[in-house]
């Protein structure tokens, strides 16, 4: 079989759990309100409440039914808050636009915790020489998410991090693998791509010629005719998964 010589990985719900918490929330839009009640002064801002449900939630919905829809061009977050100010009221400029971004995603980067075995696995796999790459379907902002990766301790192990929002699209569009494969200088024959979904996962990553590995830590797919070349129940299996081949 061809040697192992780089690993990749998704990033939400295989190297962390991809959420944000109610409260991480309501403060980060509490922000939000302040710097409306700065920029139109002949208005009161809405509620808290009421910026979460229609800012955030309209948000969250554009982003939902994109992937529903199963496009594979990214949106533009800032579009996206431009829209749902729009649709309340307010045409807002886009440096205004760009730091609610940058405040909602801070709700995410609060959020969000490497669990130990995260690190466990990436020091593993750095001890076997390999090298090591993440690529991840994300509209938020390329340059928060590389800083939220170094906060949690992932970045120092990656050589080569490929975000769609930078990109301009999606797994399992073959681009997003080949530039990350690229920035890492390694044929797809030697690397294995680690994710939890298996369509976007398995079968974009195998559309390149790459190995994959399902992983059901924190979302279980049915992988249904689509067999990943290993299936395991935690990150910490991938290791002995590849030291085997």
């Amino acid at each position: 079989m061809t040697t192992v010589r780089a690993v990749l990985f998704d990033f939400g719900h295989t190297l962390v759990d991809f959420a944000r918490t109610e409260e991480a929330l309501r403060e980060a839009y509490a922000i939000v309100r302040d710097r409306l009640a700065g920029w139109v002064e002949d208005r009161a801002p809405p509620e808290v409440d009421e910026l979460v449900e229609r800012i955030a939630g309209a948000v969250d919905d554009m982003v939902g039914r994109s992937y529903m829809e199963r496009r594979l061009e990214e949106l533009d977050q800032v579009a996206l808050f431009e829209e749902a100010f729009a649709a309340i009221g307010y045409a807002l400029p886009r440096e205004l636009l760009r730091e609610v971004a940058e405040i909602d995603h801070d709700s995410f980067s609060r959020s969000l915790t490497a669990p130990p075995g995260t690190i466990e696995t990436l020091e593993r796999l750095r001890g076997m020489d390999l090298r090591l790459g993440l690529i991840s379907n994300v509209s938020l902002l390329p340059h928060m998410l590389r800083a939220d990766i170094d906060a949690l301790g992932i970045g120092r192990y990656l050589d080569a991090a490929a975000f769609s929002s930078e990109v301009g699209v999606r797994k399992p569009d073959p681009r997003i693998f080949v530039h990350a494969l690229r920035a890492l200088g390694v044929d797809p024959a030697h690397a294995v791509f680690v994710g939890d979904r298996v369509n976007d996962d398995v079968v974009g990553a195998r559309g390149v010629g790459m190995r994959t590995i399902l992983t059901r830590q924190f979302r279980q797919e049915a992988p249904g005719d689509v067999q990943p070349d290993a299936t395991v129940e935690r990150l910490e299996e991938v290791p002995g998964v590849i030291a085997g081949w």
